[in-house]
């Protein structure tokens, strides 16, 4: 009887200390952000039990070194050091295998929590309506007017609109709901149902994510965050983004041209493997209109492909300490405008803010964190949470200190 008894207080020990979540961080080179970052999920915490794990795929910089330098009384943290890049999805569902809380937070190293984005994000669990995982809103800048765009999970249609040249002809029909989303979603004020979250800041539980059977490990880098979305859904359940769950990404500001390429390459290999997962009979099709799109970026690029007023680019260089003026016409009757900036010119992943007048002075701190590339922006007219008249939409190109694409 007294084993019985010692055995149950024993659990209940456990149960009262376990973790309510782990946060889950990989990383890969990410010495200047990795420390920073461990220790705001810390000071994020606000009286929440956490652990995290860190999965490091092979960095060169020095990361882990770093981490146990200046880490190395922490009892809430563990490293798994890999020998080899195992990738995104893979990592990810290594350090979920070793954790112990009752949610999992997937968290980018180069990410910063504002207070009570962690509480916020547990507690939508269990007061919104069959909530599967959920995003923060999360801000581009320090001063926290540009917000990211929401991931979007793309039908058939739109995706082969997305990546022939049709979306010269149907681009605003097909993706205009998709730009609604997150004009809805930088605008609300209350937790929005969105149609995917983005795999640097997504949380949800880990029994759900061991049902789901975790990331896709075909996804080395790109698009696992999607095709988990896609699952969430297809399971009926509902993925939310929380205004009141804010987060700053710090993402990586500058890339050599190589390097620039590689991403490029495992982006398209990845959206191939996911269009041939998820549409089985037609991914095959898709799969070569973007393969093919892929041969003609350059041209893409030098046409906006949607309705609008078409500016000359200017051209900046990165480290130049001047800003980039964006003016647009004033709208007759609009309240504000949402300027959008992105280097897709079907305004699908974009970075938004609430502009009041008809002009906006995009400063270098700001464009700083832009790599050298073309780059869209679209002024919208709004009334309350609508749009009116036509959005105008120009370009310039930011090219690395010595003038040129590279790095």
């Amino acid at each position: 009887m007294r084993r019985q008894r010692r055995r149950e207080v024993s659990d209940t020990d456990a149960k009262n200390t376990a973790p309510e979540l782990s946060v889950i961080t990989v990383t890969y080179n990410s010495k200047d952000h990795i420390v920073r970052c461990l220790q705001n999920i810390m000071a994020a915490a606000n009286g929440v039990r956490l652990e995290v794990i860190l999965v490091d795929n092979a960095s060169m910089d020095g990361t882990t070194d770093a981490v146990r330098e200046q880490l190395s009384d922490a009892p809430w943290l563990t490293i798994i050091a890999n020998d080899q890049n195992l990738g995104f999805g893979k990592a990810s569902n290594l350090a979920a295998r070793r954790a112990n809380g009752r949610y999992l937070l997937f968290l980018n190293p180069d990410l910063f929590l504002l207070p009570g984005a962690i509480r916020t994000s547990l507690d939508a669990f269990t007061r919104l309506d069959r909530c599967g995982a959920v995003m923060a809103r999360t801000f581009w800048d320090d001063e926290m007017q540009f917000q990211f765009s929401c991931l979007k999970t793309v039908g058939l249609s739109a995706a082969i609109v997305q990546h022939t040249s049709l979306r010269h002809i149907l681009g605003k029909r097909t993706f205009e709901k998709y730009w609604r989303m997150d004009w809805k979603m930088w605008s609300s004020d209350d937790p929005l149902e969105v149609s995917g979250a983005p795999g640097s800041y997504l949380m949800l539980s880990r029994e759900f994510f061991r049902q789901l059977g975790g990331f896709d490990e075909r996804f080395f880098m790109y698009y696992e965050d999607e095709d988990l979305c896609r699952r969430i859904r297809k399971a009926e359940h509902k993925i939310y983004c929380l205004p009141d769950a804010k987060a700053i990404h710090y993402y990586a500001q500058s890339l050599k041209t190589s390097e620039r390429t590689a991403v490029g390459r495992m982006q398209s290999k990845s959206l191939i493997a996911l269009y041939e997962k998820h549409y089985p009979h037609l991914g095959g099709a898709l799969a070569i209109c973007t393969r093919a799109n892929n041969f003609m970026v350059s041209s893409a690029k030098r046409m906006l492909g949607l309705s609008g007023n078409r500016r000359a680019s200017s051209t900046i260089p990165m480290g130049s300490p001047d800003g980039i003026e964006l003016a647009w016409r004033s709208v007759p009757n609009a309240e504000y405008y949402f300027l959008e900036i992105t280097p897709d010119p079907c305004f699908l992943h974009k970075v938004g803010a609430k502009v009041a007048g008809s002009r906006y002075f995009l400063a270098h701190r700001a464009y700083r964190m832009l790599t050298p590339d073309v780059y869209f922006w679209r002024a919208v007219p709004m009334v309350a949470k609508e749009p009116v008249g036509k959005a105008q939409v120009g370009r310039f190109r930011i090219v690395s200190d010595a003038g040129g694409e590279g790095g």
